[in-house]
């Protein structure tokens, strides 16, 4: 009986040995599958669902949650959970130092409960016990995911039941095994991750790379078909034309004032406040400026403020890729500029220019390029002034007008015997007076002086020229030797020596007043201020033709001074007045007929 006893202990040892093998060789299995299962995740959310998968299945346990926590961080994350009722723990954030997770992150090692809620070795914390409780957890065991890469942290992967269960050594043991391959795999995981990322921003920047290339390609092109045409002393147009193919869309420049001086192609019209705007802006920076969608504005010469601009138009749907390119056209369009400005055999300084302006000019076509340099040179209008003095004093004239020209920083020119001055200034009126007073105290005689202007580009300063020499003949032929005077000043001979007449500007400056208030307050104060001259200035008369009492006329023509001031019935001003009354009759009567012409110029006609 003893040795059958002693035979049935070893057979009983021998059969526990065995199934002890069989069960670790089920679990050893287990985790080399689980293994392969890591190894095949893509993602990092997949591997983290397989570790919480595999881990509730390899202990038989009910729920099994992942949590990581990266250094520096208040909260840890529950990332993936596994097993009944878990859904609402993924996303939760929970203190990093409470529970029997901040005991594994701080030790590094496993820690377990065979009732979490009734065990007072942990430190409970109010929101971990929350999710314990309504999952209904009682056995808990939590085992670190340790990353070699330290700014990962400690991660924690948990295992429960919701049974009161007392683990296994074995069971800890094999735990720590899967948490081990789950580290492994999360490290390569995240490394693939960095990876992705870096082949991502290199294929961004090999795309820049390629991109920057093109447009350096292209400006290198560019720059040398530009350079090509200015050492074959092309003018600016073929640059232009050159630089308008290979921008795509219309190019030009303008003066500091953002007024145009030449152009090549189609440019959108921008309105010049904007334009000056965009151009400040470029002068300021020293880079291309957009003045509106698709519209640029490039100094040529940054850091000069007297410098002219580059405009483009572009289109809205052009991109960023134009700006390098608009830089090359700037810097071609300066440096051709440059070399005939140096060039004294083609391009005289600005006094000679003046001269040629304001005289009899040889060849317009040969000035074209002197005329765009000399526009470029001011940045603000100007007014032109023709002066005069009385006989013996005109070369006194000329030395004391070019004086006082220079200290402006104006121009002075004598074509002809006519002393022509270019100043800086928006008045006329102002300038002419102030030049007349200071040339009269220099010259000891009195200086008689036409205006016009104000003008910015050469063929402004032309026109202003020709305006204001007719006014100093025209003052001349009244005998107002000594005055000054534009074309404002002589009322209806104004209106006849302006280049362009202004016959609406004309009236309203005249009876302006009266036809605004007829056409407010519904009166006839027109009709009666003509019945009133046309009968010779009879308020009598004018009453028959009116068919109103001489009362009425005479309150109506108190209004009419009001409206026009006391003076309005001296000879000068009833000149004006006269005149600008028919000019008013003419165009209401002829108002109405070019309305009509035009709406029937705009209805098609009956097939």
């Amino acid at each position: 009986m003893r040795r059958l006893e002693r035979f049935n202990r070893l057979a009983l040892t021998a059969q526990s040995m065995i199934e002890y093998r069989r069960d670790r060789e089920a679990e050893l299995a287990a985790l080399v599958e689980a293994a392969h299962e890591f190894v095949r995740a893509r993602h990092y959310k997949d591997l983290l669902d397989s570790v919480a998968r595999r881990a509730r299945l390899l202990l038989k346990l009910d729920v099994a949650y992942v949590s990581l926590h990266k250094e520096g961080e208040p909260d840890t994350e529950l990332q993936s959970a596994d097993g009944n009722a878990v859904s609402v723990a993924v996303g939760l954030r929970l203190p990093v130092s409470g529970g029997l997770g901040g005991m594994v992150r701080a030790c590094r090692a496993p820690f377990w409960t065979p009732d979490y809620l009734a065990d007072t070795s942990i430190n409970h914390v109010e929101s971990i016990d929350n999710v314990v409780r309504s999952e209904g957890l009682r056995a808990v065991l939590g085992v670190p995911l340790c990353v070699r890469d330290e700014s990962m942290g400690v991660g924690v992967l948990y295992v429960a039941d919701r049974q009161v269960r007392h683990l296994a050594p074995n069971e800890i043991t094999l735990l720590c095994s899967l948490a081990d391959l789950a580290a492994a795999a999360i490290e390569r995981i995240v490394l693939v991750e960095e990876l992705r990322n870096d082949i991502g921003r290199l294929h961004a920047d090999v795309g820049e790379a390629r991109a920057a290339l093109t447009v350096a390609r292209r400006s290198a092109d560019l720059q040398s078909r530009l350079i090509a045409l200015i050492l074959e002393r092309c003018e600016v147009d073929a640059l232009l034309a050159v630089a308008a193919e290979a921008l795509g869309g219309g190019t030009g420049i303008c003066n500091p004032l953002g007024r145009p001086l030449a152009g090549y192609g189609k440019l959108r019209p921008i309105p010049p406040a904007d334009l000056r705007a965009a151009c400040d802006r470029a002068a300021e920076t020293g880079h291309p400026t957009p003045a509106d969608q698709g519209v640029w504005v490039a100094p040529l010469c940054p850091g000069e403020c007297n410098s002219g601009f580059l405009l483009t138009d572009v289109g809205p749907a052009a991109d960023h890729s134009v700006v390098p390119l608009l830089l090359v056209v700037a810097r071609a369009l300066a440096l051709h500029l440059r070399i005939q400005h140096n060039n004294s055999a083609k391009t005289p300084g600005h006094q000679e220019f003046f001269d040629d302006l304001v005289g009899a000019p040889r060849s317009p076509a040969l000035l074209r390029e002197r005329a765009l340099l000399f526009s470029l040179s001011f940045r603000r209008p100007h007014v032109v002034l023709v002066a005069s003095a009385p006989h013996g004093a005109a070369e006194r004239l000329e030395t004391s007008a070019a004086d006082y020209a220079q200290e402006l920083g104006g121009l002075c020119s004598v074509p002809d015997g006519a002393v022509v001055l270019l100043l800086p200034g928006e008045a006329p009126e102002a300038v002419a007076q102030t030049a007349a007073q200071e040339l009269t105290t220099r010259v000891g005689r009195s200086i008689t002086v036409g205006a016009a202007g104000p003008a910015s580009t050469v063929d402004g300063i032309g026109d202003a020229y020709r305006e204001a020499a007719q006014c100093l003949e025209t003052l001349r032929a009244l005998g107002a030797d000594g005055g000054t005077a534009c074309a404002s000043d002589l009322g209806f001979l104004g209106m006849l020596l302006a280049e362009e007449n202004d016959v609406p500007g004309y009236i309203t400056s005249t009876i302006g007043p009266v036809v605004d208030y007829d056409t407010h307050r519904f009166t006839d104060l027109i009709a009666t201020l003509r019945a009133y001259l046309e009968s010779g200035r009879s308020p009598t008369r004018a009453a028959e033709t009116l068919r109103v009492h001489p009362n009425t006329v005479s309150r109506r023509l108190e209004r009419i001074g009001q409206l026009l001031g006391e003076d309005w019935q001296c000879p000068q001003r009833v000149l004006d007045i006269q005149l600008a009354l028919r000019l008013h009759q003419v165009r209401s009567v002829l108002s109405p007929r070019l309305a009509s012409a035009s709406r029937a110029a705009l209805c098609p006609l009956p097939e």
